[in-house]
Parts: C-alpha cells; sequence; structure tokens
C-alpha cells in the first residue's frame, strides 16, 4: 500500500516543498515537478474548474511520478472527503474553517474507527494501491498515511484556535488573504492584525505537535520562512512558476527587440 511520505517528512520535522495547481494538467507537469526536487503538489478544487475525474487523474499521476499529492476541497462535506480518499488521495485541505465542531467532523469523515466513521471502501482498489488486503490491515494503515490539514481564514477560526487544533489534524496553513478579509481590512494581509493571528497560530501549532506551512514567494527567501518554523513550503502556483519564466526570458530579449512600425 501506498506510504504516504509528505506526512511521514513532516511528522519527522522534516521540510517539504511543493507548488499549487489550479489551471494546469497533464502527467508531464507532475513527472518534472517530481524530478525538479518536490515534494508535493496542491491541487485546488475550491478555486479552480477541475472536476472529480480531472483530480483522479492527477493524484494518480502523481504517485506514479513520486510526488505526494494533497487536494484542497471546496467545503467541509462527507462526498468530498470519502470519494477522494476512495480514489486513492491521502492527503486533504479543508478551507474556511470556523469552528472546533467543524474539524471534529473532518476527523470523523477521513478516518476509520475508532478515530472516525469513515465509510468502508476498501475494495475500491486505489485507495489501497490496487493490492488485496485484509480490511484490518487496509483500515490500520489508511488512519496511519492519511493526513489532514486545516486552512486558518477567518478571525473566527482564530478565536477557536484552541479547539481547531486537535487529535487527527497534521498541518495548519494560515491564509492571509482570506483573513485579512475577515477582520475587515481586505488586501492587507502584512497587517499588524494579520501577523499576530498567524503568530498566535503557529506558536499553539508548535506547542501540540502540528506542522505549520509558509508562503515561499522567492526561493532566496527560503531560509526565513523555514527559521519561522514553516515546514510545509508553498512556491507560488503552476502560473506563476510558469510566468516568472516567461518574464525572465522576455526580459533578456527586450534591449534587442525593433519596436514594430
Amino acid at each position: 500500500m501506498q506510504v504516504n511520505k509528505l506526512r511521514a517528512t513532516l511528522k519527522s520535522g522534516g521540510i517539504a516543498l511543493g507548488t499549487l495547481m489550479w489551471e494546469v494538467q497533464g502527467r508531464g507537469v507532475l513527472h518534472t515537478l517530481a524530478q525538479a526536487g518536490m515534494d508535493f503538489v496542491m491541487i485546488c478544487t475550491e478555486h479552480s474548474a477541475y472536476n472529480l475525474e480531472t483530480v483522479v487523474n492527477l493524484v494518480a499521476h502523481a504517485h506514479a511520478a513520486g510526488i505526494t499529492p494533497i487536494v484542497r476541497i471546496p467545503d467541509l462535506q462527507y462526498q468530498y472527503v470519502t470519494r477522494l480518499l476512495d480514489t486513492g488521495c491521502q492527503s486533504l485541505i479543508v478551507p474556511h474553517i470556523r469552528t472546533g465542531a467543524e474539524v471534529r467532523r473532518f476527523v470523523e469523515y477521513a478516518k476509520y474507527h475508532p478515530e472516525g466513521r469513515r465509510g468502508m471502501a476498501i475494495y475500491q482498489g486505489a485507495s489501497t494501491a490496487y493490492e488485496d488486503v485484509e480490511p484490518a490491515a487496509a483500515v490500520a494503515h489508511a488512519n496511519a498515511n492519511t493526513l489532514l490539514a486545516v486552512l486558518i481564514e477567518t478571525h473566527e477560526a482564530v478565536e477557536n484556535i484552541e479547539d481547531i487544533l486537535i487529535p487527527g489534524i497534521d498541518l495548519a496553513l494560515v491564509g492571509h488573504q482570506d483573513l485579512a478579509q475577515s477582520l475587515g481590512i481586505p488586501g492587507e494581509y502584512g497587517h499588524p492584525r494579520v501577523r499576530e493571528a498567524d503568530a498566535r497560530v503557529r506558536a499553539l501549532c508548535k506547542a501540540r505537535g502540528i506542522a505549520t506551512a509558509g508562503a515561499l514567494n522567492r526561493p532566496e527567501n527560503a531560509k526565513s520562512v523555514i527559521d519561522s518554523g514553516a515546514q510545509f513550503l508553498l512556491y507560488g502556483t503552476d502560473l506563476v512558476m510558469i510566468r516568472r519564466e516567461a518574464e525572465r526570458a522576455a526580459q533578456a530579449v527586450a534591449p534587442f527587440r525593433k519596436t514594430a512600425k
């Protein structure tokens, strides 16, 4: 069965690097990212037009490439959680969490007994990497290899953070843009109130052994992001990386271009 390398890395205190996909499709992208040295790819279904079939194919190609897929589901619904887990994804992020009750539901949906009440689908195929596995072994393996992450992006979540960071949650990400909007200061994601909320979340995560994420906007900022305590480093998006390389090439050629008449 498939071992969740991303979860193992974070649990051991290691660093994982990846990017966000929400536009580009195709197996070649995933193999290229893996060969470039990335550890994970976050597949967004909250803000993208990806349908379930597309996501399932991306997850399968990611596993084949040796890069861990982690899917951001649209919202907290049982069908989003279980269908993705049953089709081979082992890592999920739920957005817009506000209360501890929501997080407890998330864990219940995603984990088998005794940790939760996920519906039994161990003969699905992809969830056991198509191996013929004894049910008890499949359940134990799934519970040990399912990574659950919460996106903290509302002022309610920050207020309820003590109840949100519970056993079963492996990773917390602070969504600075949405958090700023929730605080009534849209666009000001560097505002002191946002930074204060971020620091509060990180401190509690550290105390409870939960990994945190950091936005690696520029590669040269890696040390400062890691020094902040982040283990899950998110480097741009599929389009951001394409744009940066295109701009770099265009800037190099610009001095030699002639103005069209």
